[in-house]
């Protein structure tokens, strides 16, 4: 009897993973479709979007056959080992970015941005949902949720001030970018130094690690240098 229900809960352990799998993967698909459309507004042209989806389309495939094969990175991995392979991997992506994309992006307004960064309290929900099914501990997805979920919601709310000229617009939008830039490397540090024996290199979190988390940060990086007016101001 016992045999039979620890087979019972290891079977539903897995189709909870794997259902949760397919929400990281559909995240990181919106994302990509966000970040075109953001290309859109910043007036990319059709070649660059395209290439920009087809290439989302192509790293996003890449990180099911690394992840799900677990390939490439050893099993052992120590959590201090990955967080510098994280790292390396954003400052690649910051870089790309800024040598190709910076003039288009410079074309966005605040507006735009903040709300792209709104989809987070979808990203939020969604990491709360892995918690309660503890596909990741409990404790870390009701962090990462509502970082999350508070990041996205201090985004829509300087969008609304930005939209209406409210006088409190820098301040919620400097509070929007802190509070955002915080959740994303909280959540990175936590993975790889709190919760890293309970998720390992190959967990189904690693796809918003390796694609969505990059790309917030890079519109942060935008929004703080427009505040800064370092960059155009945009439309």
């Amino acid at each position: 009897m016992t045999t039979i229900f620890l087979a019972a809960t290891n079977a539903a352990n897995s189709v909870k993973y794997s259902w949760t799998t397919y929400w990281v993967i559909a995240v990181d698909l919106i994302v990509a479709a966000i970040a075109v459309w953001l290309l859109k507004k910043g007036k990319a042209g059709t070649a660059t979007q395209l290439i920009f989806g087809l290439g989302s389309l192509f790293w996003i495939g890449f990180l099911g056959w690394l992840f799900e094969g677990k390939r490439i990175f050893p099993a052992d991995i120590s959590g201090a080992a990955f967080y510098a392979v994280i790292l390396v991997a954003v400052a690649m992506v910051l870089t790309l970015f800024w040598t190709t994309l910076r003039g288009v992006f410079a074309n966005l307004s605040q507006e735009q941005i903040q709300l792209a960064h709104g989809f987070r309290v979808f990203i939020g929900a969604g990491f709360l949902m892995e918690g309660s099914l503890s596909v990741i501990p409990s404790w870390f997805g009701i962090m990462d949720g509502f970082l999350h979920v508070t990041s996205g919601f201090l985004a829509l709310m300087a969008a609304i001030a930005l939209l209406k000229n409210s006088p409190s617009k820098n301040s919620l939008l400097w509070l929007a970018n802190i509070v955002g830039v915080a959740d994303v490397l909280i959540i990175a540090s936590s993975i790889c130094f709190a919760v890293w024996s309970d998720l390992g290199p190959f967990h189904n979190i690693m796809y918003t690690v390796f694609y969505a988390a990059p790309i917030l940060l890079w519109l942060h990086f935008v929004s703080i240098l427009k505040l800064l007016r370092l960059m155009p101001a945009g439309d």
